[in-house]
């Protein structure tokens, strides 16, 4: 580039002259393109600021419903919280526990003419008792587990089965106590709850040993009632029997059994075979006068005294031999299950002892799970002094490999008495 003031010759791209200095005019940026800057710069911010509320929008929420969100979240925060922590916490209810939850709704029925008990049925108030127990009265008293006595009146009894539904308002907004609403199994542990002798809502435990037992006693008829070993005296009347695992309640204990040469034992009635006639006196509370015109057909008697036909000697063991081998049975689950001979082995005795030592100790420490299921006496015939107890027994074997089979066997329990008097097996045939 050529200087115009000295006429120096320049590098083509020089700003300034190298001999005088002039400072050289470049060429111009064009005026549009300026505006076009402009334009871009302002079009950039826009979007820019647009994104920016978009995102505000998103992250913030409308002030006027933070509120409210946040407390839903915090809400639905707090009970997942509660049901992860009630979940850890939750665990089966333990043996004390349930006890003491059912002497809360099991009384001491109180006449003019003894004691009996009863328990909490139905929601409103509603108490089941036998039949016996407040025969030919309308008000009576119920002693609860405190010692605190309320007023109750009998609103329903049958003609035909001992059983009586009393209304006692002072616990109409009490929960009742959980109902079996099926049959319950031969071996079932169970827990009799009453009163005793004047012992006041005393827990005792057992187990069911008998089905189906039939019996006319007085004016009552007794139709397919439980036998069970558990401790049933005076006074127990009317009480719950409690499934020991449920806490539900399967029966109304109501007869005992007892002779000077045998165990005592008692019988309870059902509850899911009386329920239609509580539910019934529930929706149709029976009158005073139909209470008492109902009642007076019963003879004064006392079922505890009643003038059975005396068994033998023989009948009352072959009874017990066969409660004998149920327990066996719910054992010899346990020694299978745990591969530990001594649950059993001071029930056996001659062959049914080697064999069962060697066949626990065969399957030992395998893994296999035995589910026993059901354990019926067929029958019991005794003689030449034993005992053969004729079973029927079902059960699920699973292999330790996760194979499964269903077994339903008949057995014959060869029983005998030892020379200090109790029940040892001898042996075991399978049929």
């Amino acid at each position: 580039m050529k200087c115009d003031k000295c006429g120096f010759q320049n590098e083509p791209q020089a700003n300034f002259c190298s001999s005088c200095g002039k400072q050289f005019n470049q060429a111009k940026t064009p005026t549009w393109i300026y505006a076009l800057l402009v334009v871009l710069i302002i079009a950039t911010g826009g979007v820019g600021y647009g994104v920016w509320e978009v995102y505000q929008r998103i992250s913030q929420p409308d002030s006027k419903n933070i509120t409210a969100e946040a407390t839903s979240d915090d809400a639905s925060i707090e009970q997942v919280v509660k049901d992860i922590t009630n979940s850890i916490d939750e665990k089966p209810v333990d043996r004390v526990t349930l006890i003491r939850d059912v002497q809360q709704k099991v009384f001491t029925v109180i006449t003019d003419y003894g004691r009996g008990s009863g328990f909490l049925y139905a929601k409103g108030g509603y108490v089941v008792t036998n039949a016996h127990v407040v025969d030919g009265e309308v008000d009576v008293l119920v002693r609860n587990f405190n010692g605190q006595e309320f007023e109750a009146k009998v609103i329903g009894i049958s003609e035909s089965f001992d059983i009586a539904l009393l209304h006692v308002p002072d616990y109409q907004n009490e929960s009742p106590l959980p109902i079996e609403s099926k049959k319950s199994p031969t071996g079932l542990e169970v827990i009799a709850f009453g009163s005793p002798q004047g012992f006041d809502n005393t827990a005792s435990p057992g187990f069911i040993t008998g089905h189906d037992r039939d019996m006319e006693v007085g004016r009552f008829i007794y139709k397919e009632i439980y036998q069970v070993d558990a401790q049933i005296d005076k006074g127990s009347s009317g009480g719950a029997l409690v499934d020991a695992t449920t806490g539900k309640v399967i029966g109304i204990n109501s007869l005992l059994y007892t002779s000077e040469t045998s165990t005592n034992f008692g019988f309870s009635i059902p509850l899911y075979s009386m329920t239609k006639y509580f539910d019934e006196w529930i929706q149709a509370p029976m009158s005073r006068d139909r209470v008492l015109a109902v009642a007076g057909i019963y003879e004064s008697y006392d079922l505890y005294e009643e003038n059975y036909d005396e068994p033998s000697e023989n009948e009352i063991d072959s009874v017990l031999a066969g409660q004998f081998v149920q327990s066996f049975r719910m054992y010899y689950e346990q020694a299978l299950n745990e591969s530990n001979f001594s649950w059993i082995a001071d029930m056996i005795i001659d062959s049914a002892y080697i064999e069962l030592e060697e066949y626990i100790a065969d399957i030992s420490y395998e893994g296999h799970t035995f589910d026993f299921l059901t354990n019926d006496i067929l029958d019991v015939i005794y003689e030449n002094g034993e005992y053969a107890v004729n079973m029927n027994e079902t059960f699920d074997f699973y292999s330790a490999s996760g194979d499964y089979e269903h077994f339903d066997r008949y057995k014959t329990y060869t029983v005998v008495i030892d020379q200090n008097g109790a029940f040892k097996i001898s042996q075991i045939k399978i049929h």
